[in-house]
């Protein structure tokens, strides 16, 4: 759906492993789709150059194609970070990030207004604005794959909340007791469901021998990694398929908990996991019957995510064309890392 009031942009999707970059246009169609090994382990620097050289190859692609022109970037990046100032302050699958101020070096080096914000609430944005979640005026969204993220709308707006950093879905907790999380949390239900968690636990079940089918399957070469387990269960080992059980009632119960806090008329689920995965959606709509208020529960739909791999690049088109002409986020470019360094605020 084209709303009259948008505009091009150049949308970047930074991940952990992989940078994507397009132009994306008020028809919703992706152009001159580009990407890059993020190559995280070389440093800071050496992520945002990629970053600059992609997004700089996707507009060069555009002007010879003769695609509109775009009127800003907007940059889609794990959280923690600050939308405001564009200030990415410490995502957990970010080697060594610490208050690094992407957008203002992505707008100097491009000379153009950049938008940063964090991928999941991109996501949710793309969702609720052209995808399963639209027409509503409060939605979930949540991503199962390799991490937990999830975003949140309410009452037609996103909820970005005080430091910027409403919606992490992915750690709240399930378990009072349950296995430490990767930011240091217990018993959050990404320690238990996320790919991550499901590849650990899948190694330490071929560790202890308690996986006949994992045994089989990781001969030489091969990683132990959420696929491989999800493998061995759909080929009858019961040890991978409880896991992927535990991990499925994790997640219902986290919806449960979503649906008591913020009563939504839709969760949405997508990831590379939930993608392939219909177990999940039918133990997520068992665990709500469970552990929901009864006068919520019927009322919330559960539905998969619509725009596929393509949500954090689609979800930049209304983000930035709405921030833009806002002045509570930075819009034009600004001094580089090393004068604010030199200005004395923090950095990685």
């Amino acid at each position: 759906m084209q709303h009259p009031a948008e505009r091009p942009v150049l949308a970047v999707d930074l991940g952990g492993t992989q940078i994507r970059a397009a132009l994306v246009t008020p028809d919703l169609v992706v152009h001159c789709r580009r990407a890059t090994e993020s190559r995280d382990e070389a440093g800071v620097d050496v992520v945002i150059s990629r970053i600059v050289d992609i997004t700089a190859a996707v507009r060069d692609d555009a002007v010879r194609r003769g695609l509109p022109a775009p009127i800003a970037i907007g940059i889609a990046a794990p959280g923690p970070l600050d939308p405001w100032r564009g200030i990415v302050l410490d995502p957990p699958n970010l080697l060594d990030w610490r208050n690094v101020p992407l957008a203002d070096e992505v707008a100097a080096a491009l000379e153009m207004p950049t938008i940063l914000e964090r991928d999941t609430n991109v996501a949710v944005t793309a969702e609720w604005r052209y995808g399963a979640a639209r027409g509503t005026r409060n939605a979930v969204y949540i991503t199962v794959s390799t991490g937990i993220g999830g975003g949140v709308i309410n009452e037609g707006r996103l909820l970005v909340g005080d430091h910027g950093g409403a919606g992490e879905v992915g750690h709240v907790g399930v378990e009072i007791d349950g296995p430490i999380c990767g930011c240091g949390g217990i018993g959050h239900v990404e320690a238990i469901a996320s790919g991550t968690a499901l590849a650990r636990d899948g190694r330490a079940l071929l560790k202890s021998k308690g996986s006949e089918g994992l045994a089989r399957l990781a001969t030489t070469g091969i990683e132990v990694d959420a696929e491989l387990v999800a493998r061995a269960a759909s080929l009858g080992d019961n040890a991978c398929a409880a896991l992927l059980e535990r991990a499925w009632v994790a997640i219902g119960a986290m919806c449960a908990s979503l649906v008591n806090l913020l009563d939504p008329e839709v969760i949405v689920i997508g990831g590379g996991i939930a993608e392939h995965s219909p177990r999940l959606f039918e133990v997520v709509r068992d665990e709500l019957r469970r552990r929901a208020l009864p006068t919520l529960r019927d009322r919330v739909r559960i539905e998969p995510a619509s725009l596929g791999g393509d949500v954090s690049l689609i979800g930049s088109l209304p983000i930035v064309n709405e921030r833009i002409g806002d002045p509570a986020y930075r819009r034009e470019p600004q001094a580089s890392r090393m004068a604010i360094t030199q200005q004395g605020a923090p950095h990685s």
